[in-house]
């Protein structure tokens, strides 16, 4: 199995194209998709964002310098990405509370108890609560476990900025399940 730069360097040449992004789709999709998921919810949206994070990634990969590690460009990508998606459906209603919780429910329903569901259940209604840049700094933090440095250059910001992002996104969630 080639490492990511082996084959960016071969599709950046020309030499299997193809293959070299087929592979580094393989290699990362899962975590992009899950990534976009955790902020749309939708499976449709989520999925609709990834093929566009995949086609815009082909499209610059030619002129990605490797200055950064690739996944970090590409998460980049995908933040970008599903912000754009978002702002886009910022004018259309939101669903209402009881549709959400009965995919969230539907989600769930493998888990072994009731109340690990319903605890579930109400940790993602509150990170769906947190504005934007705040539920995606928390996705990055909680979910792929990235460290600051990582996060801020994912998000465009300064380190302190990933951790502040982080802290006022814990802040809010304590707060909204301290009501539910």
């Amino acid at each position: 199995m080639h490492n990511d730069q082996e084959l960016i360097i071969q599709f950046q040449q020309g030499i299997q194209k193809e293959d070299a992004f087929t592979q580094l789709l393989k290699h990362h999709q899962q975590k992009v998709y899950f990534q976009i998921k955790r902020m749309v919810t939708e499976h449709a949206d989520a999925d609709d964002i990834a093929q566009q994070v995949w086609i815009k990634v082909w499209s610059k990969l030619d002129g990605f310098k490797m200055e950064s590690e690739f996944s970090t460009w590409l998460f980049r990508v995908a933040y970008n990405e599903t912000l754009n998606f978002l702002q886009q459906q910022k004018k259309r209603a939101l669903q209402s509370q009881s549709e959400e919780s009965m995919d969230y429910e539907n989600a769930a329903s493998g888990s072994d108890s009731l109340k690990s569901s319903q605890i579930q259940i109400a940790l993602e209604q509150a990170i769906q609560q947190l504005p934007e840049k705040q539920r995606f700094v928390f996705m990055l933090r909680y979910y792929e476990e990235l460290n600051y440095e990582k996060i801020a250059s994912i998000t465009g910001t300064t380190v302190g900025g990933a951790k502040a992002n982080f802290h006022q996104a814990l802040k809010k969630m304590e707060e909204i399940l301290k009501r539910d």
